[in-house]
């Protein structure tokens, strides 16, 4: 028998590896509508806070241009704390966006307050449910022995499915974190909260973004250990909550060394406060029980400064340890790059393990 010989331009062809853009174009068939449900997500909170902030600022405009002149250039925390008459009104109608209990909650029912701690839960959401199933559902169902075959390879197939999920949530959920920055400005500028805050620091600058990819590598990397997508949903759910609150309990005020002052309170809006206590005459640590005895005759509720002005006239100091809000911009950058290196390691874990698994 004779066999008719192949050219050599045509056997190039077909040993030719599959382009990454018909790669990309698999994996948006086969993601669309996780993508698309994320991605509604995303848009339909940006909308809120759209439509909210505008009201927002509009309010703090008005407030602000009632205020005197020789007061405008300097921040409305003061302002707040003493409003002048006629501008009570336009306070009132600030502050109601942020559930003062100074007038009605803004016209969503949702308060200013509200709004950060809900998009702390959007990253962990967002990234568990679309990174699981990204290298799970092929692996679950037993299709990854005919889409290996396909003139791709493992490596190149993974890397096109982790890829450009991972580009297209890590960029909107920073175009949603620079959205709610807008949003959240006024109060900011007003006094009335600072950018420290756990709510606030995990939904501005580039931490929101950095957790949302760190959720989507973490889950992807689950869902390739475990070959089951709701299982590595559940379990990369359980890891992200116990890392995002050890972060925020005990890992992110140790960042930067936190500076000591002695006295009263630090002063300056938006600092940290860490911590605070007081040393005796001995330059220790002052004894509790001492210390209680001293301010015993205090009458109940005292203000806290006459409870420190009684203690300093025996010679016990209070101390405070703090992280300047200078200082913020430095701890976003620290966080968002362990996430991001997290990330990496995780996303180079999936692959390797896709390319080692046998078929």
């Amino acid at each position: 028998m004779t066999a008719a010989a192949v050219s050599g331009r045509r056997a190039g062809a077909a040993g030719r590896p599959v382009p990454w853009t018909r790669l990309g174009w698999v994996t948006w068939r086969q993601h669309r509508a996780a993508l698309g449900g994320a991605i509604a997500l995303l848009a339909v909170i940006a909308a809120y806070l759209a439509y909210l902030g505008r009201e927002i600022h509009r309010a703090y405009a008005a407030y602000y241009a009632c205020a005197p002149a020789s007061l405008r250039g300097v921040p409305l925390g003061g302002l707040l704390m003493n409003p002048f008459s006629s501008c009570g009104r336009y306070e009132r109608a600030f502050m109601s966006f942020y559930g003062t209990g100074q007038g009605p909650v803004g016209a969503s029912g949702i308060n200013a307050q509200t709004v950060p701690f809900l998009l702390l839960a959007v990253p962990v959401l967002v990234g568990a449910f679309v990174g699981a199933p990204a290298l799970a559902r092929e692996l679950e169902s037993g299709t990854f022995r005919f889409a290996w075959t396909q003139g791709a390879g493992r490596v190149r197939q993974a890397a096109a499915r982790l890829v450009p999920l991972a580009v297209v949530l890590t960029g909107a959920a920073y175009g949603l974190s620079a959205l709610f920055s807008w949003y959240i400005g006024p109060f900011v500028r007003a006094g009335v909260t600072g950018t420290f805050p756990m709510q606030l620091f995990g939904t501005m600058g580039t931490d929101f973004a950095a957790w949302t990819l760190f959720s989507f590598a973490l889950s992807a990397f689950a869902g390739v250990l475990l070959r089951r997508t709701v299982g590595a949903i559940a379990a990369s759910l359980l890891v992200l909550t116990v890392a995002d609150v050890a972060t925020l309990m005990a890992l992110r005020q140790h960042y930067l060394t936190p500076v000591a002052v002695t006295g009263g309170a630090p002063a300056g809006l938006g600092n940290w406060v860490v911590g605070n206590w007081f040393t005796s005459t001995s330059g220790g640590p002052a004894d509790q029980n001492a210390s209680a005895a001293i301010v015993r005759h205090l009458p109940p509720g005292a203000p806290a400064s006459q409870v420190v002005a009684d203690l300093a006239s025996h010679h016990y100091l209070q101390w405070w340890t703090y992280q300047p809000a200078s200082r913020w911009w430095d701890f976003q950058l620290i966080e968002s790059g362990w996430l991001l290196a997290a990330s990496l390691l995780l996303l180079a874990a999936s692959v390797l393990l896709v390319r080692r698994r046998p078929a």
